[in-house]
């Protein structure tokens, strides 16, 4: 009987360490790096660095638990993470991006714990006010008058280009003409817009507006405007 007794629990405890869940109580680790990839501002190539993210929260998700946020630890000078006590199973581990609108998307990978010593795949995380953002390019040509006589045509140096979403009156931004006669608006999420500038009338000085409407559908583009301004202005 005593040997039953003791042959049942030896069945059970097996069966009950076999099945334990995820989670902290066994003697396993997992380390990986975290990268940042940053997205410099006003630089009009999308040029980006990577560098180690240094104390940046990274996050462990138990087995097929929810995206709780509350396992976390920080990342090394070198980038590097490690979870330790784990039991064996499978894990889902990420850091965060941050777009310039100061949202934030998980970049996560997923690891199984078999042995005790577990290496989890680079996770690259992105940040800088460029991130997920697109240029808008164009450029203005003018013909000059003096009066109601045209006496020169040439790039519309230092005019001034505005920008608005399609549908709103107001614009959220504006920019001065280069010496070539190009423009570049940066930052721009993606979306529909109106660029414009304005032609002077030689005779009345009346300014109207002359717009281009562009779609914007994904970060990390230049945009070019299909035609080029062609305005009137002053001598």
């Amino acid at each position: 009987m005593r040997l039953q007794h003791f042959l049942f629990f030896l069945i059970l405890s097996t069966f009950l360490s076999c099945n334990q869940e995820e989670g902290i109580g066994g003697s396993s680790s997992l380390e990986g790096y975290v990268y940042k990839i940053n997205h410099y501002d006003d630089n009009f190539s999308f040029k980006t660095d990577t560098t180690p993210a240094i104390k940046e929260d990274v996050f462990i998700v138990y087995g097929d638990d929810d995206y709780s946020g509350d396992n976390d630890i920080q990342t090394d000078r070198n980038g590097l993470y490690r979870f330790d006590y784990l039991r064996k199973g499978n894990y889902t581990v990420y850091a965060y991006s941050q777009y310039a609108t100061g949202q934030r998307a998980a970049i996560a990978k997923k690891v199984k714990v078999s042995r005790d010593m577990n290496q989890v795949d680079t996770i690259f995380i992105h940040t800088g006010k460029a991130y997920g953002t697109a240029q808008i390019k164009g450029s203005v040509y003018a013909l000059f008058y003096d009066g109601s006589k045209k006496i020169d045509e040439g790039p519309a140096i230092d005019a001034d280009v505005y920008i608005n979403n399609y549908g709103e009156d107001m614009f959220f931004d504006r920019i001065r003409v280069g010496d070539q006669g190009f423009f570049i608006f940066q930052k721009i999420l993606p979306g529909r817009y109106e660029i414009w500038t304005t032609s002077e009338d030689p005779d009345t000085r009346k300014l109207t507006p002359v717009k281009q409407i562009i779609e914007v559908t994904q970060a990390g583009e230049t945009y070019v405007l299909p035609e080029q301004f062609i305005v009137k202005a002053r001598a």
